[in-house]
């Protein structure tokens, strides 16, 4: 054996491990879609054995729905080996050999063979198990929608309405007890719809209603209704005297929602007696608005994850 057919035959075998210890189903096909190659992982996922794949078309293992589809892929791959088309799990299933389908993500490769010959690679994982924490995903948040929102918002302005006290008939520390749970209970309402806005960003159906608006008074208005919380943490908001108004195309309610998170992060890591300040900045055809607080800050080693989902850095030094 020359030195040139050992090096193939040593690839060759590197290639044949590659694919049998894959933990994704793998086959490889030909141009023409008859398989050429398949994994451990294809055999159990499909229920057939090798033998019985080896040779035969590869929608053999799909629906008949959606033969007419691949090859369409194959077709793609001949046009431009460079391509990588993806089929979503979700929209599509392949078949077992009892007849049962299964929701599949498939990812195709090309790999040009050492005769010169092009063969596309075919990933594909089972996504019934995501689908299924999908399903019970989206119920959480319907139950979040439909039996924690409703009752707290009316909580929330029952409390409001105890606080103001008409009759006057409310002793100092009942209204700072009561000014503490209106609080929290309004802190409840904004985090259960941070839930379901992040779900809603998920699946693509956040809806933004964008108006010319006016940063300056409502920044004030913000800071006025953060009063509560701040006060309970004994302190101070601030609208920075430098401050130049500025008219922006946003989403009122986006943009509330935004420094009033901000503002009552900065006011949960100020020390007692601190100050947080609210700036706004014109920088060229841009605003920028800031918040500032005297806390302990960011931890360096944190900073990647700021905007990453409910991330929350360790905090055991300021408890």
């Amino acid at each position: 054996m020359t030195l040139k057919n050992a090096g193939r035959k040593f690839a060759e075998e590197k290639f044949r491990l590659g694919v049998e210890s894959c933990p994704s189903g793998m086959i490889m096909i030909n141009g023409a879609g008859t398989i050429l190659v398949v994994n451990v992982e294809t055999e159990r996922l499909f229920q057939y054995g090798r033998e019985e794949l080896i040779g035969q078309p590869v929608e053999i293992l799909v629906p008949p729905r959606y033969s007419a589809e691949l090859p369409r892929y194959r077709k793609a791959f001949r046009d431009d080996p460079n391509t990588r088309p993806t089929i979503q799990g979700g929209e599509f299933f392949g078949l077992r050999k009892d007849g049962t389908e299964i929701p599949v993500e498939i990812r195709f490769n090309s790999v040009r063979m050492p005769d010169g010959s092009l063969v596309i690679l075919g990933v594909f994982n089972d996504i019934s198990e995501r689908q299924h924490s999908d399903q019970m995903k989206d119920e959480f948040v319907a139950m979040v929608s439909h039996e924690l929102r409703t009752p707290l918002t009316s909580i929330a302005a029952s409390l409001g309405l105890l606080v103001a006290d008409p009759a006057g008939t409310l002793s100092e520390p009942a209204k700072r007890l009561l000014r503490i749970a209106h609080s929290n209970s309004q802190r409840l309402v904004r985090l259960i719809n941070d839930i379901l806005d992040m779900e809603k960003i998920e699946s693509g159906k956040i809806e933004f209603h964008m108006s010319r608006i006016n940063v300056l008074p409502l920044l004030g208005q913000v800071i006025e209704s953060n009063r509560g919380l701040a006060d309970q943490f004994e302190v101070t908001l601030r609208l920075d005297p430098e401050s130049t108004n500025a008219v922006v195309r946003a989403d009122i309610d986006r943009l509330t929602q935004v420094v009033t998170n901000l503002l009552a992060n900065a006011v949960k890591f100020s020390p007692r007696g601190g100050e947080v300040s609210v700036s706004i900045e014109g920088i060229g055809t841009r605003v920028r608005i800031g918040v500032r607080d005297h806390g302990t800050g960011i931890p360096e080693e944190f900073k990647s994850r700021i905007f990453e989902r409910f991330a929350q850095a360790d905090s055991s030094d300021t408890h």
